[in-house]
């Protein structure tokens, strides 16, 4: 199954439609918007071999990733939207701000121990990306060389905070 920006934006019509309803009782980071840019990135992915983490609107990773669909709604609509790990698809999720990047920053390191081909994707919001544990996942990461690409999406909010207001204007 080929997911393209159009699959990806009508699976979030469908869900918006179910949340609005009601009938989704947990968080859910609609995406709205990068669509095309994730679909390239996902071509330089080999979706059965790597891993990828993520951390807000991580179904549309997971759709990317390859895993199927309706697993995709069925943890959405169990509430599970942001503990979407799926590890026989190697898909890892964290709702903790920049918590994922540590352990994705593990698993690059077990890969380049085990001398492995595999490689890890993080993927983080621009917020997320500003915290000191993402910092310190990404210098450590460039100190060792480790096969790990971190990929930050900025949409220039914080769920519904302008990142600005938030941060500041960084010069």
């Amino acid at each position: 199954m080929s997911v393209d920006k159009q699959f990806i934006v009508d699976f979030e019509k469908d869900i918006v439609k179910i949340y609005e309803r009601g009938d989704i009782r947990g968080a859910i980071h609609l995406r709205d918007g990068n669509e095309d840019i994730l679909v390239n990135i996902f071509k330089g992915i080999n979706t059965s071999f790597d891993y990828v983490y993520s951390t807000w609107a991580n179904h549309v990773h997971a759709l990317l990733k390859g895993i199927p669909p309706d697993k995709v709604k069925q943890r959405i609509l169990d509430g599970n939207s942001m503990a979407m790990n799926f590890p026989e698809y190697r898909f890892y999720t964290s709702a903790i701000v920049g918590g994922i990047c540590p352990i994705a920053v593990g698993t690059a390191y077990s890969i380049q121990r085990s001398s492995g081909s595999n490689r890890v994707y993080c993927f983080l919001g621009d917020m997320a990306f500003r915290t000191g544990i993402a910092h310190e996942s990404i210098m450590y990461s460039l100190s060792h060389d480790l096969p790990i690409t971190f990929v930050i999406e900025d949409n220039g909010k914080s769920v519904g905070t302008p990142t600005q207001d938030t941060w500041g204007t960084i010069p």
